[in-house]
């Protein structure tokens, strides 16, 4: 009778604890158990594709804050390039590069890669430094002077398009390539800020 008598007493006692605080115990001088409660401070929890893209881009998923960006990417991922193309059955750089402003920052830009690096409303900055995530990236083919492939910055000299260029995955398509990869590097004219973009 005793037994149970103590082990409800116990068991009311560990009620009345909270449940968000951690115990330690320590003793003073008189050899006294003095219980002390340190909160339990939750870990920060990451969806999937911050997580996932953190080590594509080698950063950690903390410092992917528009999420909007990263899911439209992960939806869009693989997709076949086509010349012309504008559906999951096949797409094109500008028309990728056009979809993700609308979808992801809700703001327009032209059809074709040429376009959108005349526009008034696209300022022009040759440095590589100056990149930011959502930034422009606009190439051309060796020897030419017209713009004709556009990407989509996001950090550490990764960016998202639509390319028929296989590289090293062997695979075209949508896909994050690296801009100091020498096939892009030398094809480089300049990034893009959409004037409005904040």
């Amino acid at each position: 009778m005793i037994r149970i008598c103590a082990k409800l007493i116990v068991g009311i006692l560990f009620l009345y604890l909270p449940l968000s605080c951690k115990s330690s115990k320590t003793t003073n001088n008189n050899d006294d158990i003095v219980v002390t409660y340190k909160p339990i401070i939750p870990e920060k929890t990451f969806l999937p594709v911050q997580i996932e893209y953190a080590k594509i881009l080698n950063t950690v998923p903390d410092s992917l804050q528009n999420v909007k960006l990263y899911q439209f990417i992960d939806e869009w991922k693989d997709t076949k390039y086509l010349l012309g193309g504008e559906t999951k059955d096949g797409i094109d750089c500008s028309s990728f590069s056009q979809l993700l402003y609308m979808v992801v920052f809700e703001k327009y830009i032209e059809r074709t890669a040429h376009k959108q690096f005349e526009s008034e409303y696209i300022s022009k900055f040759r440095g590589k430094e100056f990149l930011e995530e959502g930034d422009l990236l606009f190439f051309n083919r060796e020897g030419e002077q017209t713009i004709s492939h556009v990407g989509v910055y996001l950090m550490n000299n990764k960016f998202v398009n639509a390319t028929s260029y296989k590289g090293k995955s062997g695979i075209a398509g949508v896909k994050i390539c690296d801009i100091t990869e020498p096939f892009w590097e030398k094809r480089y004219v300049a990034g893009g800020k959409r004037n409005d973009l904040q």
